[in-house]
């Protein structure tokens, strides 16, 4: 059956069983960023330009931990929205704009910082991998000076889709630019190798408008990241050491779906505005039976989900 995708964009192609998916929409996979936001909030009280971008691409490399899981999200149908309140100060509300091809768009905002992402990807289906390239927008603007930070992030690969113990790695470059200055951040995410050499680390620099290093960073991301500064050639600054910026939170035990104690809340009714809307991604009615373990509903609900999608689409064409 998937022989024929081979080598196209299977973005919304395929329909998939609902035992390979996680309870939570892809709406609510953007939300999970939000997990390590004081770290935009730090990125806007500091005073260094250098440090800035520092905990801002730290920001950016934190939800990467959470796209290592290889349950698939649900997509999002056209008109779907998700909010995410009770979270610090933070409140983030995101809703699917398009179904074809499928595009969401999200926003986030505190005292500190704006966050707006326009989430759009083009996926090669590659046999037993996948590959999907973002094409979206992503851009923060820390309030207190106005800066604007512009991403760009690598793409992302999933193997052994059908054979073989699923994992995904990014490998390629992250580049974060200050807009307002040209200073920015490049990042190398290592590709996995043989026994999974290399896999998760990232090392990179800081550079000014003239793109000179300033401070070097390394880690892994799905555990911490560093810094330190660093010379014109790129090597530590003698009296200088190390420090950590960010550290992933401890995760429960033996959870089913390997989420964090945050993806968790994304799902809760306790970071929900009181005044909820109807299209929200918590009352997806298969979400919601995945979520208690009754695959069967989860399944049935998902096709009619489906059809529900493919009769609102027929009478719009109908209209038009």
């Amino acid at each position: 059956m998937m022989q024929k995708y081979v080598g196209s964009d299977v973005t919304s192609m395929v329909t998939l069983p609902v035992l390979i998916f996680e309870p939570m929409s892809m709406l609510q996979k953007m939300a999970e960023l939000m997990e390590y936001s004081h770290l935009l909030d730090l990125a806007d009280e500091c005073e260094d330009p250098y440090m800035r971008l520092v905990y801002s691409a730290s920001f950016f490399i934190s939800v990467y931990y959470a796209f290592q899981r290889t349950w698939k999200p649900f997509n999002p149908i056209l008109g779907e929205t998700y909010e995410l309140t009770n979270h610090g100060n933070l409140t983030f509300i995101s809703e699917q704009v398009s179904h074809h091809p499928p595009i969401s768009a999200g926003h986030a905002e505190n005292e500190h910082f704006t966050y707006d992402i326009t989430s759009k990807v083009k996926t090669k289906f590659l046999g037993n991998s996948i590959e999907i390239y973002p094409l979206g927008r992503t851009r923060v603007t820390l309030k207190r000076d106005g800066v604007i930070l512009d991403l760009v992030p690598p793409l992302t690969k999933v193997s052994n889709l059908i054979f073989g113990r699923t994992w995904i790695d990014s490998p390629g470059e992250m580049v974060l630019t200050n807009m307002t200055t040209g200073d920015k951040v490049v990042l190398y995410f290592q590709p996995c190798g043989w026994f999974g050499a290399g896999r998760y680390e990232v090392d990179g620099y800081v550079y000014n408008a003239a793109e000179e290093p300033q401070i070097l960073m390394t880690g892994k991301w799905n555990g911490s990241m560093s810094y330190q500064p660093c010379d014109m050639e790129g090597e530590p600054l003698a009296g200088t050491e190390m420090k950590e910026v960010w550290r992933v939170a401890e995760a429960p035990k033996n959870d089913k779906f390997q989420y964090t104690h945050f993806a968790h809340k994304i799902n809760s009714f306790d970071t929900a505005p009181k005044k909820l809307l109807g299209s929200d991604s918590r009352l997806r009615p298969d979400r919601y039976a995945l979520e208690h373990g009754d695959i069967s509903k989860a399944g049935y609900e998902k096709s009619r989900y489906h059809l529900t999608l493919l009769c609102m689409h027929a009478c719009m064409c109908l209209k038009h």
